[in-house]
Formats: C-alpha cells, sequence, structure tokens
C-alpha cells in the first residue's frame, strides 16, 4: 500500500511539473522530458520492487499453510482425514505394522465426500502330501465417507475364496461374503469419540491389521486364528481417543460394549477343541444378542518405534449365563531401522458347569483354558546391485524382508484329566515389495502338531506357500 502511495505521489508531481515547468528551474520542453524520463525509471524501479514483495508474500502464505497443515489435523478438500495415517507412517519411516483400521493407503475420492480402496490377495500351497492348491482366498473392498467434519463412516466387505456360491479354495473351503466392518463414528476431541455398528474387535494388535498387503507372512498366526479368532468383528458401541502425556509419548484406548461370543446353539455346544472360540464367534451365530460383552484396548507408545498393547474381552457365551470367557492379550511392536520385531500372546480363561441350556447335566460342555502366541521378527534390505541391474523393477520404493516367526498353542479339551492339543509352528520366509503397496511372499511352514489323548506320535504337517496381494 506505501509504494501505490509513492507512486501516485510521483504522478502528481509529474502532472504538477508539466503543468508549472518553472517550478522546476527550466520552462523548456528539454527539461521536462528529462525530467519525465527520470520519473519513468523511476516508476519502473518501484514496479519491480512491488512484483518482487508480492512474490515473497506469496511464498510467506505458503510457508504458513504448510506449518498450519503440518500441526493441525485438518480435513482436507481432496484427501480423506483417516487415509492420511498411512503417508504419516511412511513420513516417519514405521513400518505398515503401524497402522490400524483407517490406514488404508489406497482410498480414491468417488462423488462429493466418499472414497473407495480395497485389497486382494492369492495364494498357491504345496502340502507333504504333494497337493497343491490355488486359491483367491480375499477380495476386500473399502468404502469410506466424510458425511461431515464430525461424522465419519466406514466400510470392508470380505469375499472369501470367490464367494458363497464357489466352493473353491484350500481344502474345498466354501465361499463367502460378509460385512467385515461397518462403523459410524462421532468425532468429539483427540481423547475421546464415539463409535458404533460391527466393529473390528481391538483384541490385540494382529486383528487391527491383518491385512494381507501389510503382513509379511502369507499365512496367519495360530494364535490369531483359534484364541482371537482373527478376523473378529462384533456389534456393539463405546468410545476411542488418544492422549499425549509427553511430546515423544501416546496412550492410546478403545472400549466397547458388544453382542459377544455364544458357544451353544440351541442347547448343542458349537464345537470343541482347537476351533471351539472361532466358531463361537457371534458373526457366525444365528442369534447372539443375548450374551453381551465388554471388549477393550490400551495402548501406550513411550516413543516413536515401540508401542504396547494389553486388551481384553469379557463375556458369558451360554443361554443360561453360568459360563463366562475371558480372553486377554498382549502385544509388541518394536521398530529400530531396519528391524521390526512384533508378537502377540493371549490367554482364554472359560468357566465350565456342566450344563446346556436347558439344564442337561452333562460333563464339561466347553474347552477348558487356553493360550498361544508368536513372536516375528523382521529386516529389511535392498541390494544396491540388483537397483544398478535394473533400476526399474528394483526402485527406490523396492524393499525386500526376510522374516522368521515361531508360534505356539495349547488347546485343551473338554473333559476333564483328558490330554490337551498343542501345535507349534515356525515359519521362515522372504518377500519382495515392488512398492509399499504390493508383495510378493514366500514361505515354508515346519508345523508339529500332537494330541496327546491319542496314543500317536507327534506328527508334521509342513507346507510351501506362495502369495501375491496389493492394495488397489
Amino acid at each position: 500500500m506505501k509504494k501505490y502511495t509513492i507512486m501516485f505521489i510521483c504522478l502528481a508531481a509529474l502532472s504538477f511539473g508539466a503543468v508549472c515547468p518553472g517550478v522546476y528551474g527550466q520552462g523548456t520542453n528539454d527539461g521536462l522530458e528529462t525530467k519525465v524520463e527520470k520519473m519513468e525509471k523511476m516508476l519502473m524501479e518501484m514496479k519491480d520492487q512491488l512484483k518482487q514483495q508480492t512474490v515473497a508474500s506469496d511464498e510467506l502464505k505458503a510457508m504458513r499453510e504448510q506449518i498450519n497443515n503440518i500441526s493441525t489435523p485438518s480435513l482436507p478438500e481432496d484427501d480423506f482425514y483417516w487415509a492420511k495415517k498411512s503417508q504419516d507412517l511412511v513420513n516417519k519411516g514405521m513400518a505398515p505394522v503401524f497402522g490400524n483400521q483407517y490406514g488404508k493407503p489406497f482410498l480414491r475420492r468417488f462423488g462429493r465426500n466418499t472414497y473407495m480402496g480395497g485389497y486382494m490377495d492369492h495364494e498357491l500351497e504345496f502340502d507333504e502330501n504333494g497337493n497343491h492348491t490355488f486359491d483367491q482366498h480375499r477380495l476386500i473392498p473399502f468404502i469410506y465417507s466424510d458425511v461431515s467434519d464430525r461424522v465419519k463412516f466406514a466400510t470392508e466387505i470380505e469375499i472369501e475364496h470367490g464367494g458363497p456360491q464357489t466352493p473353491g479354495g484350500v481344502q474345498d473351503s466354501k465361499g463367502d461374503i460378509k460385512i467385515e466392518f461397518a462403523t459410524i463414528d462421532f468425532l468429539m476431541s483427540d481423547w475421546v469419540n464415539f463409535r458404533s455398528g460391527i466393529i473390528l474387535a481391538p483384541l490385540g494388535k494382529f486383528n487391527l491389521v491383518h491385512d494381507s498387503p501389510l503382513q509379511d507372512l502369507t499365512d496367519r498366526p495360530m494364535v490369531s486364528t483359534n484364541i482371537i479368532p482373527t478376523t473378529l468383528s462384533e456389534a456393539g458401541a463405546g468410545f476411542f481417543g488418544t492422549f499425549y502425556p509427553t511430546e515423544m509419548s501416546t496412550l492410546s484406548y478403545e472400549i466397547y460394549f458388544v453382542n459377544g461370543f455364544s458357544s451353544e446353539d440351541g442347547g448343542t455346544v458349537v464345537s470343541s477343541g482347537d476351533s471351539f472360540i472361532r466358531s463361537s464367534r457371534g458373526s457366525v451365530q444365528n442369534d447372539n444378542n443375548r450374551n453381551s460383552a465388554i471388549l477393550g484396548r490400551v495402548a501406550y507408545s513411550p516413543f516413536l518405534g515401540l508401542e504396547v498393547g494389553l486388551s481384553a474381552h469379557s463375556g458369558n457365551i451360554d443361554e443360561h449365563d453360568s459360563n463366562r470367557m475371558t480372553i486377554k492379550a498382549v502385544d509388541w511392536t518394536y521398530q529400530r531401522g531396519a528391524f521390526e520385531l512384533v508378537g502377540e500372546y493371549a490367554h482364554a480363561s472359560i468357566e465350565r458347569d456342566g450344563k446346556l441350556g436347558d439344564g442337561t447335566e452333562i460333563s464339561d460342555t466347553y474347552n477348558g483354558d487356553m493360550w498361544g502366541y508368536y513372536v516375528e521378527p523382521r529386516y529389511h534390505f535392498m541390494p544396491q546391485i540388483l537397483k544398478d541391474a535394473a533400476p526399474t523393477f528394483f526402485t527406490d520404493n523396492s524393499t525386500f524382508t526376510a522374516v522368521c516367526r515361531l508360534g505356539g498353542l495349547d488347546i485343551n479339551r473338554p473333559t476333564p484329566g483328558s490330554a490337551d492339543i498343542r501345535k507349534t509352528r515356525l515359519t521362515p520366509g522372504i518377500n519382495f515389495r515392488f512398492t509399499e503397496d504390493t508383495v510378493f511372499k514366500a514361505e515354508y511352514q515346519f508345523n508339529w502338531e500332537s494330541d496327546r489323548s491319542l496314543d500317536e506320535a507327534e506328527v508334521s504337517n509342513n507346507s510351501l506357500v506362495f502369495s501375491v496381494a496389493t492394495y488397489f
């Protein structure tokens, strides 16, 4: 504004000189032309200075906008708020396992405020008996929507083994289609928000980050299949939030009331052995609304690269509300440079009164206590010789991962005094990621299984597994 004022004064002086040439000492046209040229030169210099000031002002404005975007988690026009969390992991050099159910990297805007994405995996397994099977295991579309600045909708639709009318899959597994989760979130503040719908249960960490492209091995850990029956989704409602005790630490929580497990269906126990908990999920029962449960997880990260979580799920599992099952879990995730260490331990305490829903006395209807674990170190690397030899295939975004998982299960029988089922699995593997979102995996499973209730020696059931998975 000051420069415009100066320009106006100069123009006024120029006009005054033209009308009253005597003021300038000479009344000749030559003198006037000289003064006009000087004035024009002065105006051009002022014009250049004004232009430079405008550029500097625009740069300062852009810098302020960048600072605001960093410090405030706003809702950008062309990017879904929760999807930014995935990119945050990349920016911080974090491994994909630090994501959560909103950390989906491929979300594309569809319509005014709706975003779509998904992932797919495909597997090939060879077992010791010479059998080999292709399986298009999962196709998972994502749909997310910014209903408003505070109301968010999110869902995943799981299509397994080609769908319900397809008999394909490993070991003739029937296809299936279901809603994996569907939630409505009402955002209030960092430390408390409301969620309702079909909730992806925060029981352990793996159930929250089970997406195939995120994982470095094909098959899920045994503890995350039999003790925590991933994928565990339950209808309910509750709250979640995050606190920041220090500049480097975070404390997050989720707590919900859900329908829970149901281990009886019409007075009949749904299953026993290693499939007892998995078959008791509400999502596979005709009606489980009678068995409500409380579910929650607390996760503490003292600094970037380490997170420890504690979680639990507790509720009645029978029709007459006299038998309770409580599943407790601890999980950990640690990263330092190219090295990661992840794992989980879970224990299920199951009450047994020896009765069915009609009061019939039978002996120990349900399994006893069960537990399981897995420990998984990983190391990421990319040989420079490969990048030099084939830079279009081995780019700066590509990486190899060497991984080895050790896991175990101890499953108690329903009958008291009978021996339990024990399983141990060692899985070394290697994978290649062309980008962080597409992974080619190869692994070998060493399986040791024993049923100590039978007079059988311990048997092995090894397999070689290949797979590919990608977000889209």
